[in-house]
């Protein structure tokens, strides 16, 4: 498709409301229970078929597009915990760094969590560190703000970057969420060759009371 019709194609989606999230589970080791979903976005394109964000998210950054797929997806996950039957589980979002860019956004998720009475515990917004250096006073308002009202922070792709042990400090953070690649050849036994690595995050995320999450 070329960049005119992918930007046709992306607003008669927004305005069909053809994105959608697709909830992984998050599962407790010790016991297999699933605590929590990550809402991974999925575009049921009239013609195409189920897209994945890489076969249109950049085209929907360059259209500028992308915020307001983002809050259709949010308004959808706000739509489905209401009628979730475990009313315990989370769902965690992914907010890029655009939205932090933003001083809003903390009020906006705020006043649609409140619109639908969902309980702020059970949102949990994922963010890369990205989103932390591209405005690091910004970002670090928002999360206090969002924490303030229930709303916790993970920070996603722990590894692939500059994995900072001062931002870890900076900014109050809930969980690590430890890339899929660290964790590819990790045995049931800790031993592989990333074993060292994921010990020392364990480590680092115990002393700072922070949950971990591993990918995959």
């Amino acid at each position: 498709l070329s960049l005119l019709d992918m930007e046709g194609d992306l607003r008669r989606a927004i305005s069909k409301r053809e994105f959608e999230p697709y909830l992984q589970p998050i599962v407790r080791l010790d016991d297999g229970v699933a605590i929590g979903y990550e809402a991974l976005l999925r575009w049921n394109h009239a013609d195409r078929g189920l897209l994945l964000p890489r076969d249109f998210l950049s085209m929907a950054e360059d259209a500028g597009s992308i915020e307001q797929i983002d809050w259709l997806l949010f308004d959808d996950v706000c739509r489905q915990l209401v009628l979730m039957r475990d009313q315990d589980a989370y769902v965690g979002i992914n907010v890029s760094a655009r939205h932090f860019r933003l001083p809003r956004l903390a009020e906006q998720l705020i006043e649609m969590i409140d619109a639908y009475k969902v309980p702020p515990q059970r949102i949990r917004i994922e963010i890369t560190e990205g989103a932390l250096l591209d405005n690091p006073e910004q970002a670090r308002s928002t999360i206090l703000r969002l924490r303030d009202v229930g709303v916790l922070t993970t920070l996603d792709d722990f590894g692939t970057g500059y994995s900072s042990l001062a931002y870890l400090h900076r900014f109050p953070l809930h969980a690590l969420k430890i890339d899929r690649s660290s964790v590819s050849d990790l045995r049931a036994d800790l031993s592989g060759s990333g074993a060292a690595v994921i010990r020392a995050i364990l480590a680092l995320a115990g002393s700072l009371g922070m949950e971990v999450i591993a990918e995959g």
